[in-house]
């Protein structure tokens, strides 16, 4: 079990206050570029996409654009299709994935579905690679309406002013090594809660709830 012990920020028992959490933030540095491996990828796609900056992030720590690429002709009488990656933005592939896929598979599956794509929910995290957002908000437990999350109510606004319906949602995620090694323990830390290790899994797998269709 991680316990709040494990970590080094934090009194053990306590759940983290307002000094803690910037003690974690202060810890946390850019380690890759949004601009560099995500706008750049993005803004290839104008020719053969529609593109558009849905929402603006403005933290003290920088500011990042969010991006939604979608099907340049959409038919409304195809089903829809929603993929969102880098919600949790240490989980690489999710973004990489998104990208891949609008740029290579795009065209095998264009005469059947529309696509709306968000590569990079959390471009902040991205590039500090973690879990979290600056104010140590899981934007993946965040997709409410007034979401204390600012990645995560862009999304959910966004995705009101489209008001499209969705055959299929494709999130995509990863589970790292890191898992055990730093977000969890941050975790146990932050909520003052244990908790518990996990194998993590090689390959790929898929992940349903029917009883949750959200």
């Amino acid at each position: 079990m991680n316990t709040s012990s494990d970590y080094s920020i934090g009194e053990p028992g306590h759940p983290w206050g307002p000094d803690d959490k910037s003690a974690w933030l202060s810890l946390q540095s850019a380690k890759r570029s949004y601009q560099v491996l995500v706008e750049s990828r993005i803004s290839s796609l104008h020719d053969r996409f529609h593109v558009e900056c849905y929402a603006e992030l403005h933290y003290p720590s920088g500011h990042y654009k969010l991006y939604a690429v979608s099907s340049q002709d959409w038919n409304p009488e195809l089903p829809s299709v929603l993929i969102t990656g880098g919600v949790h933005g240490y989980e690489t592939s999710g973004v990489m994935g998104a990208l891949h896929f609008l740029e290579q598979e795009y065209e095998s599956y264009a005469e059947t579905f529309n696509f709306l794509a968000l590569p990079c929910v959390s471009p902040w995290a991205f590039e500090t690679i973690n879990r979290w957002n600056p104010l140590t908000i899981d934007p993946n437990r965040s997709f409410v309406a007034d979401s204390p999350a600012q990645e995560a109510l862009a999304v959910v606004q966004y995705l009101e002013r489209r008001g499209l319906s969705f055959l299929a949602h494709f999130d995509l995620h990863e589970t790292t090594d890191t898992d055990n090694s730093e977000f969890r323990p941050a975790l146990a830390a932050r909520d003052a809660k244990a908790q518990d290790h996990w194998e993590i899994p090689d390959g790929f797998y898929t992940v349903a709830d029917t009883s949750r269709p959200c």
